[in-house]
Order: structure tokens, then C-alpha cells, then sequence
């Protein structure tokens, strides 16, 4: 059965199957459609309320109170983050003093060293 179904087919199909249902059956139908389509418009708004696009969108109304707060934060944590890379790479460079201090003293052979 690979018959493709059109909208009007179907839309035909759903009326002739609901002339078959009794007034109780399609009247809690139309209730749990109802209910549906509100549910869904409530989860729709409020998910757009979230993502910041509603005018009572909670992000809204902190960004605006604690902007200038905000900007020194993330300054400073800028800050704190590439002075602990300069850090970082500065203890992480070849530290050969040990190894220079055991060649010194002939705990450690030269030719170690020598390829």
C-alpha cells in the first residue's frame, strides 16, 4: 500500500470517521484538543520567555540592572585566566637547572647528553 495520502484525502477520511462517534466521545475529543493546543501555547511562550525573546524574559531585566557589574567580571576573569596561561607556560618551560646542578656535581654522566 504505497498510496500517497493528500491533505484533502485525509481531511476526508478523519470527518467520515468521526461521523461514526458518538456526542460524548467527540465532545471529550474536542476538550483534550482544547487542552492540548493550550498546554502547547503555554510551553511555546514560555520557552520564549527563556531564550530571552519576551518582554518579561527574566535574563532582561538582570542584564539591565547588573551591566556595569557584569562587564567588571568578565574583565577580571579574563584577566585571571590569561595571567594563569602566562604563568602556566612560564614554569612549564625546560627547567634544566636540576640537570645542570647533577652534571656539576657527577651525579649525572655527560653522556647522557651526547647523542
Amino acid at each position: 500500500m504505497n498510496q500517497q495520502l493528500n491533505p484533502e484525502q485525509i481531511r476526508q477520511l478523519l470527518n467520515r470517521s468521526a461521523a461514526q462517534l458518538d456526542d460524548p466521545t467527540l465532545a471529550r475529543l474536542r476538550e483534550m484538543r482544547t487542552q492540548t493546543l493550550e498546554r502547547h501555547t503555554a510551553r511555546h511562550a514560555h520557552a520564549l520567555a527563556l531564550s530571552g525573546h519576551g518582554k518579561h524574559a527574566p535574563w532582561h531585566t538582570v542584564l539591565q540592572q547588573h551591566k556595569p557589574s557584569l562587564w567588571i567580571a568578565g574583565v577580571l576573569l579574563a584577566a585571571s585566566i590569561l595571567s594563569g596561561i602566562a604563568y602556566w607556560q612560564q614554569t612549564s618551560d625546560n627547567d634544566t637547572s636540576d640537570e645542570d646542578i647533577a652534571i656539576l656535581t657527577d651525579d649525572l654522566p655527560i653522556q647522557v647528553y651526547v647523542d
